[in-house]
């Protein structure tokens, strides 16, 4: 018996991350439900994996005009799917559509939106949510968030479903959609343990990683425990910042390696592979400042490998939910407000969050910035990962100069204690916080009973003219007063 349905999953591109393993995840689940599926892309695969992909020209990443109309697209993207999958129903699987990327695709979901096509809008990242320069792109718009019954709007954490419904979006027409975790091949352990601590950061070093963190707490580790950080930042906008922390690793020998996959070997006469990487790391660690699923806290749970670093409870309380420790983590790393001066962090908040908000088509109240100050501060002390890269950097000359590191704190649920301390404790514990078996609520089983529910719920309804989301109100929601961060601008 045939299939009751084929899909269409569209995206930018399937460049190697998270969007396109969530993608390759999806179609391997459909092929085993024996489910018609094409994945529209406005590139090649670049993995080389056999998966059904068709090429659409305008479907990439385009921040001006010159390329087709929103109409010209859609009648792209059904041609080639009548060309994939033939006749019949086809639902319609977008993913950040919103992101402020390439404006036609925006206007293509309007356009299948009224329509009445079924369509799944999966959200990973938000234009809104700290992406400033993708703003304007999509600003003029107000038909960005279209939702009736034959539309989900799918989201991979609950607190962009919850920012969403406090919006105006009906609760029966959100979904949550969290990535499935699959794990790696297995890594070979060593014969001998390592007699110091090699922590890796497995991510590509771009500006919210906060890789100053990890040059704080190289400072306030035991001798001879080092750190490195597997991909560089590539060629875009975040390689400055990378290349900063490069030059500030040379100059003060701190035992932080950056950009290590491919160029350097974890120890001597080892390979320079991820895998090798892997293999001789002892823990893994996230410093990160904003994540959207938050792959980083539950990879290392399958790989064997604890985890240790900053927690992001607007991520990690989904797995809290599913009964997962993804780790040993803080809340905050403190130190003291004196070290950075408090009219110096006003005046540079003064100018990045009205640039911000201004890049936004907001300007600054005297409440937002009294409010966004305000929660800068805890008790006489600041969040090191909320500091600009070159007051981090003056943070970390203070440590090296012997200005009392007992001075820096982590917070973990309300309670302070020596971040040197805590570190010199868990880099101690080599075993991780949680099993394999826990992550069974993401297994890729589960993963594709979720989207097999979604898709049928969305098929089984009838067509009906959209609404829409007002989008000043989804703005609002990441832009509430107190929420501002530096390394998210």
């Amino acid at each position: 018996m045939s299939a009751p349905y084929s899909v269409a999953i569209v995206h930018y591109h399937l460049r190697r991350g998270g969007v396109t393993r969530v993608i390759h995840t999806a179609s391997r689940c459909l092929t085993k439900a024996g489910i018609p599926h094409v994945i529209l892309s406005g590139e090649a695969d670049e993995s080389g994996a056999k998966l059904p992909v068709e090429v659409v020209e305008g479907l990439g990443y385009s921040g001006g005009n010159g390329g087709p109309s929103g109409l010209q697209l859609v009648q792209a993207m059904r041609s080639a799917a009548a060309r994939a999958l033939g006749s019949g129903p086809v639902i319609w699987h977008f993913h950040n559509h919103t992101i402020g990327r390439n404006r036609s695709m925006a206007d293509a979901v309007a356009i299948l939106a009224e329509a009445g096509e079924p369509m799944v809008l999966q959200f990973h990242d938000f234009a809104e949510d700290g992406r400033p320069g993708n703003y304007p792109v999509i600003a003029d718009t107000e038909t960005l968030y279209p939702h009736s019954p034959r539309i989900r709007q799918a989201f991979i954490n609950s607190r962009d479903r919850r920012h969403f419904l406090a919006a105006g979006l009906p609760a029966g027409e959100s979904a949550l959609l969290p990535n499935a975790i699959t794990p790696p091949a297995r890594v070979k352990p060593l014969d001998k343990a390592p007699e110091h601590a090699l922590v890796l950061y497995p991510v590509r070093g771009i500006r919210r990683k906060n890789l100053g963190e990890l040059f704080l707490l190289a400072a306030l580790s035991p001798a001879g425990t080092r750190y490195a950080v597997s991909l560089g930042a590539g060629k875009g906008r975040w390689r400055p910042y990378h290349d900063d922390w490069a030059a500030f690793a040379e100059d003060t020998r701190l035992p932080v390696m950056l950009d290590v996959v491919g160029r350097l070997s974890p120890t001597p006469r080892a390979p320079r592979t991820f895998a090798s990487w892997l293999r001789h790391s002892t823990h893994c660690i996230t410093t990160s400042v904003a994540e959207g699923f938050g792959l980083g806290f539950l990879e290392p749970v399958t790989l064997g490998k604890p985890l240790l670093g900053r927690n992001l409870p607007a991520v990690t309380n989904d797995f809290s939910e599913a009964g997962i420790v993804p780790g040993r983590l803080y809340d905050r790393l403190l130190v003291p407000v004196e070290w950075v001066g408090m009219e110096t962090l006003r005046q540079r908040l003064v100018r990045t969050l009205s640039d911000t908000l201004e890049t936004y088509g907001q300007s600054m109240s005297n409440e937002q910035l009294n409010r966004s100050f305000n929660a800068m501060l805890h008790d006489g002390r600041l969040d090191f990962g909320n500091l600009p890269e070159d007051l981090q950097r003056q943070v970390i000359h203070r440590i090296l100069a012997g200005d009392g590191t007992g001075k820096v704190l982590v917070e973990i649920r309300a309670e302070t204690q020596p971040a040197e301390a805590w570190l010199r404790r868990v880099l101690k514990q080599t075993a991780p916080t949680a099993k394999p078996t826990d992550l069974a609520p993401y297994s890729p089983d589960a993963y594709a009973c979720r989207l097999g529910k979604l898709y049928g719920s969305v098929l089984a309804a009838s067509p009906q003219a959209p609404e829409y989301v007002p989008k000043h109100k989804i703005l609002a929601q990441f832009l509430k007063p107190g929420s501002f961060h530096f390394l998210c601008t």
